[in-house]
Protein backbone atom coordinates (compact mmCIF):
# COMPACT_ATOMS: atom_id res chain seq x y z
CA UNK A 1 0.00 0.00 0.00
CA UNK A 2 1.20 3.87 -0.88
CA UNK A 3 -0.04 6.75 0.46
CA UNK A 4 1.13 9.84 -0.41
CA UNK A 5 -0.06 13.15 0.57
CA UNK A 6 -0.77 15.58 -2.60
CA UNK A 7 -1.90 18.58 -0.59
CA UNK A 8 -2.41 20.13 2.73
CA UNK A 9 -1.80 23.50 4.95
CA UNK A 10 1.85 22.92 4.74
CA UNK A 11 4.65 21.05 2.72
CA UNK A 12 7.53 18.63 3.90
CA UNK A 13 9.36 18.19 0.23
CA UNK A 14 10.54 21.27 -1.27
CA UNK A 15 9.02 22.63 -4.56
CA UNK A 16 5.34 21.62 -3.54
CA UNK A 17 2.55 23.93 -2.93
CA UNK A 18 0.52 24.22 0.21
CA UNK A 19 -3.05 25.39 0.41
CA UNK A 20 -5.86 25.00 3.23
CA UNK A 21 -7.35 22.08 2.78
CA UNK A 22 -6.29 18.18 1.82
CA UNK A 23 -5.61 15.42 -0.55
CA UNK A 24 -4.06 12.01 -0.33
CA UNK A 25 -3.34 9.47 -2.43
CA UNK A 26 -3.74 5.64 -1.85
CA UNK A 27 -2.59 2.61 -3.89
CA UNK A 28 -3.32 -0.23 -2.84
CA UNK A 29 -4.08 -3.21 -5.55
CA UNK A 30 -5.92 -2.49 -8.52
CA UNK A 31 -7.21 0.61 -6.48
CA UNK A 32 -6.17 4.13 -7.18
CA UNK A 33 -7.97 6.17 -4.96
CA UNK A 34 -8.20 10.03 -4.04
CA UNK A 35 -9.45 10.91 -1.02
CA UNK A 36 -10.20 14.58 -1.27
CA UNK A 37 -9.04 16.91 -3.55
CA UNK A 38 -7.87 19.84 -0.99
CA UNK A 39 -8.80 23.62 -2.26
CA UNK A 40 -7.91 25.24 -5.02
CA UNK A 41 -6.56 22.70 -6.92
CA UNK A 42 -2.64 22.58 -5.47
CA UNK A 43 -3.30 18.68 -6.21
CA UNK A 44 -2.50 19.13 -9.81
CA UNK A 45 0.70 20.64 -9.85
CA UNK A 46 1.85 18.63 -6.34
CA UNK A 47 0.48 15.40 -8.23
CA UNK A 48 2.56 15.87 -11.67
CA UNK A 49 5.87 16.55 -9.29
CA UNK A 50 5.15 13.01 -7.02
CA UNK A 51 5.00 11.35 -10.10
CA UNK A 52 1.20 10.60 -9.79
CA UNK A 53 -0.71 10.17 -13.09
CA UNK A 54 -4.22 11.27 -11.81
CA UNK A 55 -5.68 9.79 -15.35
CA UNK A 56 -5.20 6.91 -13.91
CA UNK A 57 -6.95 7.11 -10.61
CA UNK A 58 -10.37 5.18 -10.72
CA UNK A 59 -11.69 6.03 -7.81
CA UNK A 60 -12.61 9.28 -5.67
CA UNK A 61 -14.04 9.85 -2.17
CA UNK A 62 -14.87 13.05 -0.33
CA UNK A 63 -14.39 12.79 3.12
CA UNK A 64 -17.60 15.58 3.49
CA UNK A 65 -18.69 18.62 1.55
CA UNK A 66 -16.39 21.61 2.25
CA UNK A 67 -15.06 23.05 0.01
CA UNK A 68 -11.17 22.86 1.15
CA UNK A 69 -12.33 18.86 0.59
CA UNK A 70 -13.71 19.14 -2.78
CA UNK A 71 -13.30 22.56 -4.65
CA UNK A 72 -9.88 20.67 -6.03
CA UNK A 73 -11.42 18.67 -7.64
CA UNK A 74 -12.32 21.89 -10.14
CA UNK A 75 -9.26 22.07 -11.49
CA UNK A 76 -8.57 18.41 -11.76
CA UNK A 77 -11.90 16.83 -13.56
CA UNK A 78 -10.95 17.26 -16.77
CA UNK A 79 -7.91 14.32 -15.68
CA UNK A 80 -10.66 12.69 -14.28
CA UNK A 81 -12.02 9.55 -16.77
CA UNK A 82 -15.75 9.58 -17.29
CA UNK A 83 -16.47 5.97 -15.58
CA UNK A 84 -14.19 7.05 -12.41
CA UNK A 85 -15.83 6.32 -8.91
CA UNK A 86 -16.98 9.51 -7.61
CA UNK A 87 -17.99 8.50 -3.72
CA UNK A 88 -20.08 11.28 -1.55
CA UNK A 89 -22.24 9.80 1.50
CA UNK A 90 -25.79 11.06 1.94
CA UNK A 91 -26.06 14.55 2.74
CA UNK A 92 -23.45 15.95 0.45
CA UNK A 93 -25.87 18.37 -1.40
CA UNK A 94 -26.60 20.13 1.92
CA UNK A 95 -25.42 23.83 2.18
CA UNK A 96 -22.71 24.44 4.93
CA UNK A 97 -22.03 27.93 6.30
CA UNK A 98 -19.63 29.07 9.22
CA UNK A 99 -21.24 31.05 11.24
CA UNK A 100 -18.79 33.26 12.40
CA UNK A 101 -20.76 35.03 14.89
CA UNK A 102 -19.76 32.48 16.81
CA UNK A 103 -15.82 33.11 16.75
CA UNK A 104 -13.97 34.11 19.42
CA UNK A 105 -13.79 37.77 19.43
CA UNK A 106 -10.04 37.90 19.70
CA UNK A 107 -10.12 36.09 16.13
CA UNK A 108 -9.81 38.33 13.55
CA UNK A 109 -12.68 35.93 11.29
CA UNK A 110 -15.19 37.34 13.77
CA UNK A 111 -18.17 39.16 12.15
CA UNK A 112 -22.07 39.20 11.98
CA UNK A 113 -22.30 36.63 8.92
CA UNK A 114 -22.54 33.58 7.89
CA UNK A 115 -19.33 32.21 5.21
CA UNK A 116 -20.51 29.58 2.68
CA UNK A 117 -18.08 26.46 3.07
CA UNK A 118 -19.86 23.54 0.94
CA UNK A 119 -20.79 22.11 -0.83
CA UNK A 120 -18.16 22.86 -3.31
CA UNK A 121 -20.59 21.94 -6.35
CA UNK A 122 -24.03 20.52 -6.56
CA UNK A 123 -24.67 17.21 -7.43
CA UNK A 124 -26.33 17.68 -10.93
CA UNK A 125 -22.61 18.95 -11.63
CA UNK A 126 -20.99 15.51 -12.25
CA UNK A 127 -23.43 14.68 -14.94
CA UNK A 128 -23.17 18.36 -16.35
CA UNK A 129 -19.53 17.42 -16.48
CA UNK A 130 -19.92 13.65 -18.24
CA UNK A 131 -18.69 12.23 -14.04
CA UNK A 132 -20.97 9.41 -14.60
CA UNK A 133 -19.52 7.41 -11.59
CA UNK A 134 -20.35 9.58 -9.09
CA UNK A 135 -22.85 7.39 -6.36
CA UNK A 136 -23.93 8.31 -3.36
CA UNK A 137 -23.59 5.61 0.15
CA UNK A 138 -25.84 5.62 2.75
CA UNK A 139 -24.05 2.33 4.75
CA UNK A 140 -22.07 2.44 7.84
CA UNK A 141 -19.49 0.37 5.74
CA UNK A 142 -18.93 0.27 1.96
CA UNK A 143 -15.42 -1.43 0.64
CA UNK A 144 -14.67 0.74 -2.20
CA UNK A 145 -11.47 -2.74 -2.99
CA UNK A 146 -8.23 -4.31 -2.17
CA UNK A 147 -9.09 -3.45 1.97
CA UNK A 148 -9.86 0.22 0.56
CA UNK A 149 -12.98 1.36 2.95
CA UNK A 150 -15.42 3.92 3.68
CA UNK A 151 -16.80 4.16 7.06
CA UNK A 152 -19.16 6.93 7.62
CA UNK A 153 -22.79 7.59 9.87
CA UNK A 154 -20.76 8.10 12.98
CA UNK A 155 -22.72 8.19 16.66
CA UNK A 156 -23.59 12.36 16.94
CA UNK A 157 -21.42 13.48 19.91
CA UNK A 158 -22.78 15.80 22.76
CA UNK A 159 -20.04 15.61 25.31
CA UNK A 160 -16.22 17.00 24.30
CA UNK A 161 -15.83 15.71 20.86
CA UNK A 162 -19.68 18.01 19.99
CA UNK A 163 -19.62 19.79 16.79
CA UNK A 164 -18.64 23.44 17.55
CA UNK A 165 -21.58 25.94 16.68
CA UNK A 166 -20.15 27.58 13.84
CA UNK A 167 -20.83 25.04 11.79
CA UNK A 168 -24.23 25.19 10.39
CA UNK A 169 -26.08 23.76 8.04
CA UNK A 170 -29.55 25.15 5.72
CA UNK A 171 -32.45 22.91 6.08
CA UNK A 172 -35.14 22.68 3.08
CA UNK A 173 -37.24 25.53 5.33
CA UNK A 174 -34.10 27.90 5.08
CA UNK A 175 -33.33 27.94 8.62
CA UNK A 176 -29.66 27.57 9.25
CA UNK A 177 -28.73 24.82 12.41
CA UNK A 178 -26.26 23.30 13.69
CA UNK A 179 -24.61 20.82 11.20
CA UNK A 180 -24.11 17.37 12.54
CA UNK A 181 -22.05 16.18 9.27
CA UNK A 182 -24.32 13.35 8.19
CA UNK A 183 -22.03 13.44 4.95
CA UNK A 184 -18.34 12.95 7.01
CA UNK A 185 -16.75 9.47 5.99
CA UNK A 186 -13.27 8.62 6.34
CA UNK A 187 -11.14 5.93 4.62
CA UNK A 188 -9.95 2.81 5.99
CA UNK A 189 -6.83 0.39 4.70
CA UNK A 190 -6.02 -2.97 5.63
CA UNK A 191 -2.74 -3.46 5.82
CA UNK A 192 -0.02 -6.19 6.88
CA UNK A 193 0.69 -3.73 9.82
CA UNK A 194 -3.17 -3.07 11.14
CA UNK A 195 -5.84 -1.01 9.79
CA UNK A 196 -5.07 2.86 8.34
CA UNK A 197 -7.64 5.44 8.89
CA UNK A 198 -7.63 8.60 6.51
CA UNK A 199 -9.98 11.46 8.40
CA UNK A 200 -10.75 14.58 6.31
CA UNK A 201 -11.36 17.10 9.19
CA UNK A 202 -13.20 14.95 11.66
CA UNK A 203 -15.64 16.71 12.40
CA UNK A 204 -17.43 14.04 14.55
CA UNK A 205 -14.66 13.85 16.76
CA UNK A 206 -11.22 11.76 15.83
CA UNK A 207 -11.70 9.19 18.99
CA UNK A 208 -15.14 9.08 17.76
CA UNK A 209 -14.43 8.05 14.46
CA UNK A 210 -11.55 5.69 15.46
CA UNK A 211 -14.01 4.00 18.44
CA UNK A 212 -16.41 3.65 15.20
CA UNK A 213 -13.72 1.52 13.02
CA UNK A 214 -12.54 -0.18 15.59
CA UNK A 215 -15.98 -1.35 16.26
CA UNK A 216 -16.39 -2.60 12.29
CA UNK A 217 -13.18 -4.10 12.37
CA UNK A 218 -12.97 -6.13 15.59
CA UNK A 219 -9.83 -7.52 16.94
CA UNK A 220 -7.69 -5.20 14.14
CA UNK A 221 -5.04 -2.64 15.24
CA UNK A 222 -4.82 0.79 14.80
CA UNK A 223 -1.56 0.87 12.55
CA UNK A 224 -2.31 4.31 11.46
CA UNK A 225 -4.14 7.92 11.71
CA UNK A 226 -3.44 10.82 9.32
CA UNK A 227 -5.34 13.62 8.43
CA UNK A 228 -7.35 16.67 10.08
CA UNK A 229 -9.04 16.01 14.15
CA UNK A 230 -10.62 19.78 14.10
CA UNK A 231 -9.24 20.78 17.07
CA UNK A 232 -10.69 23.96 16.68
CA UNK A 233 -11.62 26.24 18.30
CA UNK A 234 -8.72 25.27 20.97
CA UNK A 235 -10.64 23.89 24.03
CA UNK A 236 -7.66 22.87 26.29
CA UNK A 237 -9.95 20.08 27.63
CA UNK A 238 -10.58 18.31 24.53
CA UNK A 239 -6.79 18.56 23.55
CA UNK A 240 -5.99 16.84 26.87
CA UNK A 241 -8.35 13.89 26.19
CA UNK A 242 -7.45 13.57 22.58
CA UNK A 243 -3.91 13.71 23.52
CA UNK A 244 -4.54 10.99 26.37
CA UNK A 245 -6.18 8.75 23.72
CA UNK A 246 -3.30 8.76 21.33
CA UNK A 247 -1.03 7.70 24.14
CA UNK A 248 -2.64 5.23 25.19
CA UNK A 249 -4.36 3.86 21.96
CA UNK A 250 -1.11 1.62 20.52
CA UNK A 251 -1.35 3.92 17.50
CA UNK A 252 2.18 3.94 15.86
CA UNK A 253 1.67 7.32 13.48
CA UNK A 254 -0.38 9.89 14.55
CA UNK A 255 -0.44 12.19 11.17
CA UNK A 256 -2.41 14.98 12.73
CA UNK A 257 -2.59 17.62 10.32
CA UNK A 258 -4.78 20.06 8.04
CA UNK A 259 -7.62 21.64 11.06
CA UNK A 260 -5.90 20.13 13.92
CA UNK A 261 -5.03 23.98 14.51
CA UNK A 262 -2.78 25.15 17.59
CA UNK A 263 -2.81 21.31 19.00
CA UNK A 264 -0.62 20.22 16.28
CA UNK A 265 2.01 21.66 18.74
CA UNK A 266 0.75 19.68 22.05
CA UNK A 267 0.73 16.49 19.43
CA UNK A 268 4.47 17.18 18.45
CA UNK A 269 5.61 17.55 22.30
CA UNK A 270 3.36 14.84 24.46
CA UNK A 271 2.42 12.42 22.26
CA UNK A 272 4.97 9.87 21.24
CA UNK A 273 3.52 8.56 17.74
CA UNK A 274 3.30 11.95 16.39
CA UNK A 275 4.16 12.09 13.07
CA UNK A 276 4.28 15.40 10.81
CA UNK A 277 2.55 15.71 7.94
CA UNK A 278 2.27 17.51 5.45
CA UNK A 279 2.17 17.64 1.58
CA UNK A 280 4.86 15.28 0.07
CA UNK A 281 4.29 12.94 3.31
CA UNK A 282 4.94 9.34 1.52
CA UNK A 283 3.85 6.28 3.61
CA UNK A 284 4.38 2.59 2.28
CA UNK A 285 3.31 0.04 3.84
CA UNK A 286 2.98 -4.20 3.28
CA UNK A 287 -0.12 -5.29 1.86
Amino acid sequence: MKLIFLTENSVIKEGLQAEHGMSVYVEKGDTKLLFDTGYFGAVRENAEKLGVDLTQVNAVAFSHNHVDHAGGFLRIKDLIAADCRILLHKGFHVRKYWDHRFDPLTDPTAANNLEMVGPAMPLEWFFVNGKYGMRIIEDDLYEIGDGIYLVGNFPVQRGIEQVWQSSRMETPSGDFVLDEFRDEQACVIRTKEGLVILSGCAHNGIMNITETVKKYFPGEKIYGVFGGTHLVPYNPQRVEETLKYFNESGIKYAGVCHCTGPAIADFAQKVKCYTKTGAGLTIEIED
